[in-house]
């Protein structure tokens, strides 16, 4: 049985986000000369939260290319008689400028707040200390997050299909993924 893409997309995700919590329980354990001890409570609420967020950002993704197409499907022949040079279609520059404008303003707004929010809420915190750790957390999160995901933004949106951004966001954010698993303890 095939799983649907936006399922592929997200137990991808969050396996590999859970191994990434792995990863940064054993640096925090070398960088604070202790044992590793596998915090299963920890992985736990980071592996919950990529299957929670995961499928938001697969439909996100998705959204964005619906509404502005990376590649001008008119330049693809319509004929065997075409030239064969023009066989692939042409990258709309425009269309993929407003998505990474757009997925990192908003999109990567949207996903510290709920990252933030969610973790939060599987710590079982109160509405008042997630309110806080948001105005705390956001900003620099955000900001360390245009260090890596414009670059993440372009690979994507100029050739990778739809249907695999998730997945190559997801490898892309391991390191992203041990960041936070830092940060967030």
């Amino acid at each position: 049985m095939a799983f649907p893409p936006i399922a592929r997309a997200t137990l991808q995700a969050a396996l590999i986000n859970a191994g990434s919590n792995v990863l940064a329980q054993a640096i925090g354990a070398y960088r604070d000369e202790r044992p590793f001890e596998l915090d299963s409570q920890a992985l736990f609420q980071f592996t919950t939260c990529a299957f929670v967020l995961s499928p938001l950002t697969f439909l996100w993704l998705e959204g964005l290319e619906a509404r502005f197409p990376g590649y001008d499907e008119s330049s693809v022949p319509k004929s065997k008689t075409e030239k064969k040079e023009a066989q692939k279609p042409k990258l709309n520059v425009t269309n993929t400028v407003a998505k990474v404008v757009i997925d990192q303003i908003v999109g990567g707004a949207w996903n510290t707040a709920a990252f933030i929010m969610t973790m939060g809420l599987l710590r079982s915190q109160s509405w008042d200390a997630i309110t806080l750790q948001i105005q705390k957390d956001f900003w620099p999160i955000l900001i360390a997050g245009f260090k890596l995901w414009p670059i993440v933004s372009i690979l994507n949106f100029t050739v990778v299909p739809t249907d695999k951004r998730l997945l190559v966001g997801s490898l892309f954010g391991v390191l992203w993924a041990v960041y936070l698993s830092l940060i967030s303890g």
